[in-house]
């Protein structure tokens, strides 16, 4: 019986700081231990945790590009067709981004692209999650509206079978890229045609961009998402 009056006064107490005092809305949590009213503070830019999906269907390795350019990212050696490189200009998250430059036909190249083999290049297994996931990645322009993307994009196996399609506006996130903000991008992973290609989903090596024609933009944050309903 004697908890009783400790519950009210701490209910009392509560609902007084709120009404008096803004800044108690910062508290995070608020418990009691032995009779004595205990508060968890937020700074002012601290978050209260949240919980953040780490897994898709069992697949867990979600993340293909976010900060490094280490050796799972390889790009064309053919300098005078295309650059790709890690840059700290207005990233969409953290501290980079990738800024890929490229000329096929005036540096005379048959074929320029990039490839991304995360996860340390292990063996992937994706046929469990084809129907229920995306490939996201954020687009930016620097100067130019951009309608779609002069690309193609690949899942390449262990066998080196590469199920290939081309850039769609219906990828973009109101069909369209306006120069100085970031543009999402959502590819299906059903979108991909394994079976005519022969490419086995069940052992992914890597996801390839091929450039075609000319761009410039800026890449940042690849990874797989649910893909919403």
């Amino acid at each position: 019986m004697k908890k009783f009056p400790a519950l009210l006064t701490a209910f009392f107490l509560i609902s007084t700081l709120w009404a008096q005092d803004s800044a108690f809305r910062n508290i995070d949590t608020v418990y009691i231990t032995k009779g004595m009213l205990r508060m968890k503070t937020l700074g002012l830019y601290d978050q209260a945790e949240t919980s953040v999906a780490s897994e898709i269907g069992g697949f867990g390795a979600l993340q293909l590009f976010d900060e490094s350019m280490g050796s799972e990212i390889w790009v064309s050696k053919e300098s005078a067709c295309v650059a790709v490189n890690r840059v700290n200009k207005m990233p969409f998250s953290g501290e980079y981004c990738m800024h890929a430059k490229w000329d096929k036909i005036a540096g005379g190249c048959k074929w320029i692209g990039m490839g991304i083999g995360w996860d340390n290049w292990q063996p992937k297994d994706i046929s469990g999650i084809l129907d229920s996931a995306c490939i996201q990645m954020q687009i930016r322009s620097q100067t130019d509206t951009l309608k779609s993307l002069p690309l193609a994009l690949a899942l390449e196996d262990y066998t080196g079978a590469q199920c290939f399609i081309g850039f769609n506006a219906k990828y973009l996130n109101g069909q369209r890229i306006m120069p100085g903000g970031w543009t999402k991008v959502l590819i299906p992973l059903s979108d991909f045609p394994f079976e005519r290609f022969q490419t086995q989903p069940d052992m992914i090596k890597q996801f390839i961009i091929q450039f075609e024609a000319d761009g410039d933009v800026y890449i940042d944050n690849i990874k797989l998402v649910r893909k919403s309903r």
